[in-house]
C-alpha cells in the first residue's frame, strides 16, 4: 500500500514519482536522436589507471602519492552493494562510519585516523565540496552510486591545498562520463530475514543514460528513487516501574547505566528519497574542455504508529500515562522531517602559460532541511546557500610540479522555528518561535611544489593562507516564554597558515618509505556559533565566541610489495588538536566549547593480495589512542577518550569472479565509542549507546548475458544485534536486476 509521510503535502509524493518518470523520458529522447554504436556496460569491471587527483592536484600515480592514500576502483565497486556513497569507502583502513539505522539514517557520522566527525573531513563529488554551509555536515542521502568511477581518500591534514574542513583528510568521489552510447537500469527489492529487525519493503530504482557526440560533447542523465517502510529502531523507556499490575516491560538501563524499563518503541521509520542529475563535458582540443552539471537530492521520513509492550491485567494496552492515539505524547512521538538540495556546477580546463588552468564554480542550494517536534507542534528548518570558486594552475618545470591556486567560499544559513497548527502538515506554519542566522566567508591562496629530488626521492612542499570572516550573526526568540533574546553579533575574523611537507623514498621497486608533516584548521559553522534551543530533550547552547580549531599531524609509513600480487602498507600517526570544538555535557544541556588540547596517536596496517586476475583478499587494522589533555571549561573530560572515536578498527574481506559469477564478502569491526565528554555512557547493548560491533556483508552476482546481471546481497550476515544510538539493522537481504547497454 502506498504511504505518505507526515509533514508532506498530499501531492508531494506524486511529484517525486513524476521526476523519475520524466528522467526516463529524457534518457529515451537522448537515444532516439543518436545512432547507437558499440554497446557499453558500465557494470562490468573496468581496468582503471591508479591515478590520484585530489592528493596533490596533479595527475599523480598512486605509487608516487604523498602520505597514506587509498583508492576504491570500479571493480571493487561492482563487487559490493552500495546504498550510499559512504558505503563505497566504509572499508578504507582507518575510516569509521556509524551504521545508525542504515538506509533510514540521514547523515552518517564518520571519523578518519584519529580525528572524529565528518565536519572535520572534506568530502567532494567531482571536486565539488558537499559539506553543507549550515553545520558542515555531510549528507549523501539520495546521491547516486551507480555513476561512480572511483573514490579517492587522502588521509591526514590537507588544509595546505583545500583550506578549512580538511583536518582529517579528503574524500573525493569521481563519476564517469560516457565514451559511447550507454544505458543502465537497475531494479531491486529487499527485506529483513526476521520481520521488524531491519528496513522492511525496500524498493530501489535507478536509471541513467548518456552518449558521446561527434563534436566531443559527452552527456549523462539519470535519476534514482528508493523507499522503505523502515523498522522499529527507537526505544521508549521509563525510569520508574510501570506498576505491579502491568506486564510486558523489560528491565534495561540508560546508556549511563541508570536503571530503566523498556516499555515500547516509537514506530517504524518510513523513508523515501530520490535524486536526478545531468552532466555535460566537451573536449575542445588538446587538454582544453568545459563541463557543467546539475544534481538534486531529496528525502523525507516519518514514523508509523508507536507500539507499547505494556498490558494491563485485563489484557488491554497500557501507554504508561499518555495515549498517543488521543494526545500528543513526547515520550512516544518521533520527529518527521525532510531535506532537499540542488548543486549547480560549471568549470573548465584551459591550456595556458605552458601549463593547465583548472576552474571550478558551484552554487549549492539547501532549500529545505527540517524536522518537526510533535510534542511542541513546532518545525525547525535550516536552509543554506553556498557559493564556491576554485582556480588553480599546474605546470611541470623539469623536476618540479608546480601548483598555484586560489579558492573562495561564501555560506549563508539560518534556522527558523515556527509553531504548526497541525504537526502532520509542514506547511501549516504559524508564528515565529525562534530564528538564528549568519554568514561566513573564506578566501585562500595556496602553492605547492612536487619536487623529484632524485630518482628515488620525491618531496611535496605546500603552503596555504586562509582568511575567514563570520558576519551578520543574529538571534531572535519571540516565542520563548521567558528570557527572550534579540541580538546582533559582531563580525569576527581569523587567519591561518597551513604548511605541508611530505617525503617519499623508494628503497627499491618493491619497498618505499614515506613521511609527512602538516597542519589544518576548521572554522566554526553557523550552527555552532549561533544555534541555541531544545532539540528533543536536549538543550543546545550556542557560543558566538568559538575559535577555529587546528590540528598538527606527523606520520611515518612504508609501502611494501613482498611478492607477486601482494601489498602491505603501514602508517604510524600522531595528531595534536588545539581549541577542539567540543560539546560539554551537563545533564540535558549541551554547551559548545573550545577544548584547549586533545591528542590521538596510533597506527594503521593494511594488506591486499591479488590471486590471478579474478581474486583479491583485503585486511586492515587500526589502533587509535585518544585523550582530551586540557579542557578548562569541562575538567571532568580531561584524561578521557575523545568522543566518537573507536580505539580499535578492523576489516577483512575478499572478492572473486569465475565465469559469469561474482562473489564478495567483507567484515568490519569497531570497538565501543563514547558520545559524552566525560565518557559516562559506558553501558552497552542499550538504546543510545554506541556498541562495539562485528558485521559481515556479502553479495553474489550472476551475469545472465552481456547486458543483464542479477544479484543478491545480505547485510549483517551473522545477524549481530547492537546499537549505534538506534538499534542497528540486523540481517537483511536485497535482490536486484541490472540492465546495462
Amino acid at each position: 500500500m502506498p504511504f505518505r509521510f507526515a509533514g508532506t503535502p498530499a501531492g508531494k509524493r506524486k511529484t517525486m514519482n513524476f521526476r523519475l518518470t520524466h528522467t526516463a523520458a529524457v534518457i529515451s529522447s537522448l537515444f532516439a536522436h543518436h545512432a547507437i554504436a558499440e554497446p557499453l556496460s558500465i557494470d562490468r569491471p573496468t581496468e582503471l589507471e591508479s591515478v590520484v587527483v585530489s592528493a596533490s592536484r596533479f595527475m599523480t600515480p598512486l605509487e608516487k602519492a604523498p602520505g597514506q592514500v587509498e583508492i576504491v576502483r570500479q571493480d571493487e565497486l561492482n563487487s559490493r552493494k552500495n546504498d550510499r556513497l559512504s558505503d563505497v569507502v566504509k572499508y578504507i583502513p582507518g575510516l569509521t562510519i556509524q551504521p545508525g539505522r542504515g538506509t533510514t539514517q540521514s547523515t552518517q557520522a564518520m571519523s578518519l585516523r584519529g580525528i572524529p566527525d565528518e565536519r572535520r573531513m572534506l568530502v567532494m563529488v567531482d571536486g565539488i565540496p558537499v559539506n553543507d554551509g549550515y553545520a558542515g555536515s555531510v549528507n549523501l542521502s539520495g546521491m547516486p552510486t551507480e555513476i561512480l568511477r572511483q573514490a579517492e581518500v587522502m588521509v591526514g591534514p590537507m588544509s595546505s591545498l583545500y583550506g578549512g574542513t580538511a583536518m582529517s583528510g579528503v574524500v573525493n568521489f569521481t563519476t564517469l562520463m560516457p565514451k559511447a552510447p550507454m544505458f543502465n537500469a537497475s531494479f531491486g527489492y529487499g527485506a529483513p530475514f526476521s520481520r521488524g529487525t531491519a528496513p522492511e519493503d525496500t524498493r530501489r530504482i535507478s536509471l541513467m543514460g548518456g552518449t558521446l557526440f561527434d563534436n566531443g560533447l559527452s552527456v549523462l542523465i539519470g535519476g534514482n528513487w528508493m523507499a522503505t517502510a523502515g523498522y522499529r529502531n527507537e526505544n521508549v523507556t521509563a525510569t520508574s516501574s510501570p506498576g505491579a499490575t502491568v506486564s510486558g516491560w523489560t528491565q534495561t538501563s540508560s546508556n549511563k547505566g541508570v536503571n530503566a524499563y523498556l516499555v515500547g518503541n516509537k514506530g517504524a521509520t518510513a523513508w523515501e528519497e530520490n535524486g536526478e542529475y545531468i552532466k555535460l563535458e566537451q573536449r575542445l582540443g588538446g587538454l582544453n574542455k568545459w563541463r557543467a552539471g546539475w544534481q538534486r537530492q531529496a528525502y523525507e521520513y516519518s514514523n508509523s504508529t508507536p507500539e507499547s509492550y505494556l498490558r494491563n491485567s485485563n489484557g488491554t494496552t497500557n501507554w504508561n500515562g499518555c495515549t498517543p492515539t488521543t494526545a500528543i505524547c513526547s515520550t512516544w512521538m518521533a520527529s518527521p522531517g525532510a531535506y532537499e538540495r540542488q548543486i549547480y556546477s560549471l568549470g573548465g580546463d584551459i591550456e595556458t602559460l605552458g601549463g593547465l588552468l583548472k576552474i571550478s564554480a558551484a552554487y549549492i542550494d539547501v532549500s529545505s532541511n527540517y524536522f518537526i517536534t510533535p510534542s511542541t507542534s513546532r518545525i525547525s528548518d535550516s536552509p543554506a546557500r553556498s557559493e564556491l570558486l576554485d582556480a588553480y594552475w599546474t605546470r611541470q618545470l623539469g623536476r618540479h610540479g608546480i601548483t598555484l591556486g586560489s579558492a573562495w567560499r561564501h555560506d549563508r544559513a539560518n534556522n527558523s522555528e515556527y509553531t504548526l497548527s497541525n504537526w502532520h502538515d509542514a506547511s501549516s506554519r504559524g508564528n515565529l518561535y525562534a530564528n538564528v542566522s549568519g554568514e561566513t566567508n573564506s578566501l585562500g591562496l595556496y602553492a605547492q611544489d612536487e619536487w623529484q629530488l632524485s630518482d628515488r626521492l620525491l618531496a611535496h612542499f605546500g603552503l596555504r593562507y586562509d582568511y575567514w570572516k563570520n558576519s551578520n550573526g543574529h538571534i531572535e526568540t519571540p516565542g520563548w516564554n521567558s528570557g527572550n533574546i534579540y541580538k546582533n553579533y559582531a563580525s569576527r575574523t581569523a587567519e591561518a597558515w597551513n604548511p605541508k611537507l611530505a617525503l617519499r623514498f623508494e628503497v627499491n621497486s618493491a619497498f618505499a618509505l614515506r613521511t609527512s608533516y602538516g597542519s589544518a584548521f576548521r572554522a566554526p559553522s553557523v550552527y555552532e556559533l549561533y544555534r541555541s534551543g531544545w532539540i528533543g530533550k536536549t538543550n543546545l547552547t550556542a557560543n558566538p565566541l568559538l575559535k577555529p580549531e587546528t590540528v598538527t599531524t606527523l606520520d611515518i609509513g612504508a609501502d611494501f610489495k613482498p611478492w607477486q600480487g601482494g601489498e602491505l602498507k603501514f602508517t604510524a600517526f600522531s595528531n595534536r588538536m588545539d581549541d577542539l570544538i567540543y560539546t560539554q555535557t551537563s545533564g540535558t544541556t549541551r554547551n559548545r566549547i573550545n577544548a584547549e588540547e586533545a591528542t590521538s596517536q596510533g597506527f594503521v596496517v593494511g594488506m591486499t593480495q591479488k590471486i590471478g586476475d579474478s581474486t583479491r583478499l583485503m585486511a586492515s587494522y587500526t589502533m587509535t589512542d585518544s585523550e582530551v589533555r586540557r579542557n578548562s571549561q569541562s575538567r571532568i573530560s580531561q584524561g578521557k577518550k575523545i568522543a566518537y572515536l573507536p580505539q580499535h578498527q578492523a576489516t577483512l574481506g575478499f572478492d572473486t569472479s569465475y565465469g559469469p559469477w561474482t562473489l564478495g564478502s567483507n567484515l568490519r569491526y569497531a570497538s565501543k565509542q563514547y558520545s559524552t565528554d566525560d565518557n559516562s555512557d559506558f553501558a552497552g547493548n542499550v538504546f543510545q549507546s554506541y556498541d562495539a560491533y562485528t558485521v559481515v556483508d556479502s553479495r553474489i552476482a550472476y551475469r545472465i548475458d552481456k547486458h543483464i546481471t542479477a544479484s543478491l546481497a545480505i547485510d549483517n550476515l551473522l545477524d549481530r544485534e547492537y546499537y549505534s544510538y538506534y538499534a542497528a539493522p540486523r540481517r537483511n537481504w536485497f535482490a536486484a536486476v541490472n540492465y546495462a547497454y
